[in-house]
């Protein structure tokens, strides 16, 4: 099997030869370091029979959309491998034909973070796990284990001490070791250079910064959504290659708003955002940029208004949610990342400006949506839908 390396694959590999049990792979934006993670990983088992690895991300969906997506890729385009009868979907478990395995399951399930043993461990995005949940992971590996993470966190994070430790190899990587990235997403992240200098630090060069500028300075992590909330129903953004769709579940009580991640991922055609919404059984107000979209949504039976973009929406909408206090589920690990790096802009002097950059606000802008469609009262209506068809009030 013809593997072809990267910077990467290459300061893994080096890392395991030379003895390293912790691997910790910081890196940019883009860098390609889930992707060439997998591919070490699924050729490092490939070649040593009966290996079990366990690949953990803070919660499932979050695991599903993202990590579990590149490696049925490898598996079906580099390696060409993918066999469906090797699969057991409701154990999340992929069988090799040399009898070794990997096994996807987040840390949200207590039991398996406890109770399994492995040979190696492969945590993404582990800034978002707790120590306690790494500790827990790491004595049951006997191996090696590997952690990737974008460094936007401070120094008081536990990742920042497991680094400094002379038994973990730690490296970092950028969207230039990415020898396959389109110059559009290069251009997006090296716009970052004039729009705010921690973010470029952080998804532009790897380097760890917290940032500053940001819109929502202050919020509160919750453990679940109150189910006596009030004016419950779901905001919607709709992205597709690049960028996510993202649907957030909002709701009101007293002066807290509380939002809910059900949903951020990419490639959704229409029957998969409609296969998330129907469960729901909300009323949506979405991004009404892509009008046929929603028509689609409607026709499917589900009660959607395309919320008005007037000019100013923007601010209009940040400023009616600064109104309330922010409350998001702890499983809401995407959404939480947005709130922890949507900032404003900075001019050419580095002063900040009283507008947001266009970046890191997908499950922001559907949370936007919802208050202006349903607590601003802002709905467009055209030509294209009646209110019949869109259940107007």
């Amino acid at each position: 099997m013809l593997i072809q390396t990267t910077k990467i694959y290459a300061n893994i590999d080096g890392a395991i030869k030379s003895g390293y049990k912790i691997i910790s792979a910081q890196g940019s934006s883009r860098s390609s370091k889930t992707y060439n993670i997998l591919i070490f990983l699924l050729a490092y088992i490939m070649q040593h029979p009966k290996t079990s690895l366990s690949v953990v991300r803070k919660t499932l969906p979050a695991l599903k959309g993202s990590v579990f997506r590149d490696f049925r890729e490898i598996m079906m385009d580099k390696f060409q491998m993918w066999d469906s009868r090797c699969m057991n979907k409701s154990d999340m478990v992929y069988t090799l034909p040399n009898n070794s395995f990997i096994e996807f399951f987040s840390t949200d399930d207590e039991q398996k973070i406890r109770g399994r043993k492995r040979n190696v461990l492969y945590c993404n995005e582990a800034n978002e796990i707790s120590f306690l949940e790494w500790q827990q992971l790491v004595m049951r590996t006997t191996d090696f284990s590997i952690l990737d993470y974008n460094p936007s966190f401070s120094d008081e994070h536990w990742i920042c001490e497991l680094n400094e430790d002379a038994r973990t190899f730690h490296f970092i990587s950028t969207y230039k070791d990415n020898p396959f990235l389109e110059q559009t997403i290069i251009d997006e992240i090296e716009s970052l250079k004039n729009k705010n200098k921690t973010l470029w630090m952080v998804y532009g060069l790897g380097q760890r910064a917290m940032a500053e500028g940001l819109v929502f300075p202050e919020f509160e992590i919750v453990d679940e959504f109150p189910s006596y909330a009030k004016h419950i129903a779901a905001g919607m953004d709709f992205g597709y290659s690049a960028d996510p769709t993202a649907i957030i579940k909002c709701g009101l009580v007293d002066n807290n708003l509380y939002l809910d991640e059900q949903c951020y991922q990419t490639h959704m055609l229409a029957s998969d955002i409609i296969r998330v919404l129907k469960p729901l059984g909300l009323f949506v107000y979405a991004d009404s940029a892509d009008p046929r979209l929603i028509q689609e949504i409607s026709n499917a039976g589900i009660i959607i208004y395309p919320a008005d973009k007037y000019k100013g929406s923007v601010m209009g909408g940040l400023l009616k949610m600064m109104e309330y206090k922010i409350c998001i589920t702890r499983k809401s690990v995407n959404l939480i990342r947005e709130f922890r790096n949507y900032i404003y802009e900075q001019n050419k002097d580095g002063k900040f400006i009283n507008e947001p950059i266009d970046a890191y606000n997908h499950g922001i802008d559907a949370s936007r949506y919802y208050v202006i469609g349903k607590l601003l009262g802002k709905i467009l209506v055209t030509r294209s839908y009646s209110k019949g068809d869109l259940g107007m009030f």
